[in-house]
């Protein structure tokens, strides 16, 4: 298949690339949850309404400017292009690859023939007959109850683990492109699962303990300092082992034995009995290892999911176990040994290698490693080239082949402070890893990768001489710590915001997200898709379907934090007791007592979905002030809290004004 060049310049740019905003699809009433969020960090009430007219007028005048550049238009015509070409051609997924921030074009058919290639390993996944997240859930809440009845979580905690609205984790695969035939490694998108919140209060516990592991570097810097003035002598060997899939061959049950016999450890940092932590240990990492895919759940049998929160730190304890019952076991210990996540590089003696790999294999029969022995005195770990020089170690960066070099692209529309520090952070980030005598290869390395994401010359030029100042200068630190509030970027706009005063600036910080991007306009998402019925946190719309002898044109908008088919089933017990005085009624249900008409609930329209609960009520306040008047169904209090610099805001943007 030909794709045309401009189509591929864009998905070049890679899924953060932030769009141009359409004059049609400029995001006001989130602009406005936003600010309104913001605005009631203030506590004053008079300087809220002096806020509320600052915001309305900062967006007043934003769309008031001249439209798009020319840039602009072209991007948003290539969009455009790019939208219908993946339309035309419906069998081609847009995806990301597994390493190297690479963007792949794959046949649809292709894909999904790999990952029900891979589900249908019967040795290590099962299809169950039902989904069993209701029943999971409900265990998740017992232990949450338990914890609260006996006061180890307080309320605030309780509701935080608490879970309502759970669906199944869903499986999606990535393309491994440094793998022959193109292979998917699977992932298990585990958020809004039964255990998912329960999962990450377990992890803050877990985490204390491997954090004085002296085998664990943080990163690739960190690798550098530990071993830099490290003698190497003649006998001696640089060498790495690699685990074979890491997180499937975790042997759970092991891993259970392990956190087991850490309780010591463990119990000086939670005020829960071993029972007890125990109990919710098992049913995170053991009992909660299913998905969906392809209309199908799935059990995985063994090991741990790609995409569980608990996945990485009981893989790194079993990592520690391994490392300490190797140095137990190992006639030739290796002078170092490190490790960073299922990395392992160690110094050893050259004719004690394949033992020590032997060793490593015989820890569990379902860890395999794999070794790498230096090559003319060169060794790649992580992002470094390691060099032994007259028995002593230098260091280059290392570029993976599979490695794009993309970074945000200097003219992709994201705050300018985030896309200077990007660029900062990479310039850092190489010459901090290589020794000064590679920096001349590699400044030329950093400008080529700059200059391919369209940074200007000049520019790189200052990030690199920045870095220089700064490596001999003491950077001040602030030791202030504020809560953020987020709002969403919109270029040329947000920035006044931020440095405007609709918040409490003493408090709080504004952090931007970025809802314009590739990935989410043009990048396939191929996890199996949530039922309409089955989403929570939205903002909806019911149609009046009239009495049959008559059309009614009215609407009705709500708002529901529970899952939608929860809050309709709300809807349909109302309107069948509507004639109960009793009952506190909805706008929705006086309308049909008054009129006899009948709501379409069958056919509700999801409007918008917003997970801060108070912006998406600010979100369904504004939904029905842009309904017309005379199609409301909703009662006028509904609305009673909107401040009238947004209604007329809302009005004058309907008239183009």
């Amino acid at each position: 298949m030909e794709i045309p060049t401009d189509i591929q310049w864009l998905l070049s740019l890679g899924p953060k690339f932030s769009l141009p905003i359409a004059s049609t699809e400029f995001p006001l009433f989130k602009l406005i949850a936003d600010g309104e969020d913001c605005i009631q960090t203030i506590q004053d009430k008079e300087q809220q309404e002096i806020e509320r007219n600052n915001l309305t007028t900062l967006i007043r005048d934003h769309l008031r400017k001249p439209k798009s550049s020319v840039r602009d238009k072209f991007v948003l015509d290539t969009l455009h292009s790019t939208k219908k070409f993946l339309k035309d051609n419906k069998n081609v997924l847009v995806l990301n690859a597994d390493k190297g921030n690479v963007t792949v074009l794959m046949y649809k058919d292709e894909y999904e023939k790999k990952l029900q290639q891979m589900v249908n390993d019967i040795s290590t996944y099962r299809v169950l007959k039902r989904d069993p997240t209701n029943k999971l859930q409900e265990k998740n809440n017992e232990i949450v109850e338990k914890l609260f009845k006996h006061k180890m979580i307080d309320t605030r905690g309780k509701y935080q683990l608490i879970t309502k609205t759970a669906i199944a984790p869903r499986l999606y695969g990535l393309p491994k492109i440094h793998k022959e035939g193109l292979p998917l490694r699977p992932i298990c998108s585990s958020v809004n699962s039964p255990s998912y919140k329960l999962c990450k209060y377990v992890v803050n516990v877990l985490e204390n303990i491997t954090k004085t592991s002296k085998y664990n570097v943080k990163d690739t810097i960190a690798f550098k300092n530990k071993i830099k003035d490290t003698y190497i002598f003649d006998d001696e060997s640089l060498v790495s082992f690699d685990v074979v899939s890491l997180f499937p061959s975790i042997p759970v049950d092991h891993a259970l034995e392990i956190i087991a016999s850490k309780w010591d450890d463990i119990k000086n940092h939670t005020n829960l009995t071993k029972e007890l932590f125990m109990n919710m240990v098992r049913f995170c990492i053991r009992d909660n290892r299913y998905f969906s895919f392809n209309n199908k759940i799935y059990e995985q049998r063994s090991g741990m999911p790609m995409g569980s929160p608990a996945s990485p730190v009981i893989a790194d304890i079993v990592m520690e176990d391994l490392l300490q019952k190797f140095e137990e076991d190992s006639h030739h210990k290796p002078r170092l040994l490190t490790k960073y996540v299922d990395d392992l590089f160690a110094i050893v003696k050259t004719d004690a290698v394949e033992d020590m790999l032997n060793i490593l294999n015989g820890y569990n029969r379902s860890i395999k490693f794999t070794v790498e022995v230096e090559t003319d005195g060169q060794l790649s770990f992580l992002d470094t080239l390691i060099i032994r020089r007259n028995n002593l170690l230098s260091f280059d960066w290392y570029k993976k082949p599979t490695a794009s070099g993309r970074l945000i692209n200097y003219n992709s529309n994201h705050d300018k402070a985030t896309i200077v520090n990007t660029a900062k952070n990479f310039v850092r980030r190489v010459l901090s890893i290589s020794d000064e005598v590679y920096h001349e290869e590699n400044i030329k390395a950093i400008k080529n990768i700059l200059e391919n994401n369209e940074f200007p010359t000049h520019i790189i030029q200052s990030y690199i001489r920045d870095y220089f100042v700064k490596l001999n200068t003491n950077k001040p630190t602030n030791d202030t710590k504020k809560m953020y509030k987020s709002t969403t970027f919109v270029s040329g706009l947000s920035n006044r915001i931020k440095y405007s005063n609709i918040y409490d600036r003493e408090k709080f910080k504004l952090a931007f997200t970025y809802n314009n991007t590739l990935q989410r306009r043009i990048f396939s998402n191929t996890k199996s898709r949530i039922e309409k019925f089955d989403k929570s946190d939205v903002i909806y719309k019911i149609n009046c379907n009239g009495d049959g002898s008559h059309v009614c044109d009215k609407v009705y908008v709500g708002t529901t934090k529970s899952k939608l088919k929860t809050r309709i089933s709300g809807h349909k017990s109302n309107i069948k007791n509507r004639d109960n005085p009793n009952d506190n009624k909805t706008a929705l249900t006086q309308h049909c007592r008054t009129t006899g008409h009948s709501p379409d609930l069958e056919n509700v329209t999801i409007m918008q979905h917003e997970r801060n609960s108070n912006k998406r009520y600010i979100l369904e306040m504004l939904h029905i002030i842009n309904t017309p008047s005379d199609k409301r169904i909703n009662f006028k209090s509904d609305t009673d809290h909107c401040a009238y610099a947004y209604r007329e805001l809302i009005n004058n943007n309907k008239k183009g004004l």
